[in-house]
């Protein structure tokens, strides 16, 4: 099944298929992501991403020779972190039902949207535009997205702590 071409019949243009393909498959990738992880894991994962990040913006610029080591040093320390830190981080996502599992699917979207954003900041913009719109890239990478999806998370956590406390 081409999707692309169901979107073009929809009146869709090519830019605009490609933006949705994505998000369509962040909101899968975001469903695993969460499934997977479990509560358990979400918030340690987010902390260890934010860890990361601030980790390789102090690595020394002239060691790592190009952008994909870059890219394997940051998912190394979230794996690493993940891994090592069973007891470092444990902070969970509380709740049950069925307001507990859009909790669980916000949060890992808003990592994925993270992990991506990073990712692509990374790479070099005419590698990242081969596996994106230019549009979805400028969703993800410029400043002030770059920025949003850096503080995302925090403020849903924040929101639903203040919610489940009430």
């Amino acid at each position: 099944m081409n999707l692309s071409l169901i979107f073009s019949q929809l009146g869709l243009s090519s830019k605009t298929s490609q933006d949705v393909m994505l998000f369509l498959a962040i909101a899968l990738i975001s469903f695993v992501f969460g499934m997977s992880i479990g509560r358990f894991k979400l918030i340690t994962v987010l902390i260890n991403i934010y860890v990361s990040v601030a980790l390789l913006g102090v690595f020394p610029k002239g060691i790592l020779p190009d952008y994909t080591y870059s890219l394997m040093l940051f998912f190394g320390i979230i794996i690493l972190l993940t891994v090592l830190g069973k007891k470092m981080f444990e902070i969970q996502l509380s709740g049950s039902g069925k307001g507990f599992l859009w909790r669980v699917f916000v949060m890992s979207f808003l990592e994925v949207m993270l992990l991506l954003s990073v990712a692509l900041t990374i790479m070099p913009k005419k590698i990242a535009l081969g596996y994106v719109s230019p549009s979805s890239y400028d969703y993800l990478v410029s400043p002030n997205f770059a920025f949003f999806w850096m503080l995302a998370p925090l403020v849903f956590m924040f929101l639903i702590h203040k919610r489940i406390l009430r």
